[in-house]
């Protein structure tokens, strides 16, 4: 099983990264009828660090769209004239457009480094991926430490009877047969190969189960057991209701979140 206090520590290494993030991400803004939102430029040259030199940020402004246009990209739908949206003199930037914007500013301006990072991030579905399974498998792991809990207060024994009945009512097979279809062995943890949309399912599974057996006046394993299992399966019913694929179909990571857990803290060291 991955190791609880590494989740927990590259966790809040990305939490503090993130904070560092907030700036970027609250200065997006929102276009009536677009689904992607956009940055205003005069808000990403004070971010970067011009807030002062509006000459040299005008400049790495003027190189990003030479950039877009000899890539074929339109300038117009990328760098949009605030004339069109009821805010003359600005111009507002697609993440295109601003990712082109802060690769030819000033790496050594440390907002210049942060947003090439944070743009960067943004980029990289792998890294958000592999982030995404660090936290929620910290959250799956301290959950789980609470259901027992509340598992033992209404009688429960056999842990890993009452935790096999969870799977089976939202996997629709047993712990085993769930390895087996996904290639694991028995050494190999599910929830340690599983990806963030997987470990998701569990937490829901995990979570609302509780709540369950803490509103159970009798005390009883077989109940537990039972409770367990339909909330499983309801948990099953809203994933395949909504159209979205069920858990057991879903891929195997390539990788054990412990191994990720290194990968990414020498990540996060290096930026």
């Amino acid at each position: 099983m991955a190791d609880a206090n590494k989740l927990a520590e590259i966790a809040a290494m990305i939490a503090e990264r993130d904070e560092d993030f907030e700036p970027f991400k609250d200065a997006m803004v929102s276009i009536e009828g677009d689904e992607e939102p956009v940055w205003p430029a005069s808000q990403l040259q004070e971010l970067l660090g011009y807030a002062s030199e509006t000459a040299h940020f005008t400049k790495a402004l003027n190189l990003a769209k030479v950039a877009a246009a000899k890539s074929g990209i339109s300038i117009r739908e990328n760098f949009v004239v605030g004339d069109l949206l009821s805010d003359p003199g600005e111009t507002f930037l697609t993440k295109f457009a601003a990712i082109l914007v802060v690769m030819n500013a000033d790496p050594n301006k440390h907002g210049v480094a942060l947003a090439q990072t944070y743009f960067a991030l943004q980029c990289d579905h792998s890294a958000l991926e592999d982030e995404r399974r660090i936290q929620t498998r910290l959250q799956v792991n301290d959950e789980t430490r609470k259901l027992q809990g509340a598992a033992k207060s209404v009688g429960v024994t056999n842990y890993g009877k009452f935790m096999g009945k969870g799977y089976e009512g939202l996997y629709q097979m047993t712990l085993a047969q769930i390895r087996q279809r996904k290639g694991l062995t028995k050494s190999q943890q599910l929830m340690d190969f599983a990806g963030s949309e997987e470990l998701a399912a569990n937490l829901f599974r995990i979570t609302q189960t509780r709540a369950a057996l803490k509103r159970q006046s009798v005390s009883s394993e077989r109940l537990a057991c039972t409770t367990h299992k339909a909330v499983g399966g309801a948990v099953r019913r809203v994933i395949t209701g909504a159209g979205n694929t069920p858990p057991e179909a879903l891929p195997v990571a390539d990788t054990n979140v412990g191994r990720v857990v290194t990968q990414v803290k020498r990540r996060l060291k290096s930026t």
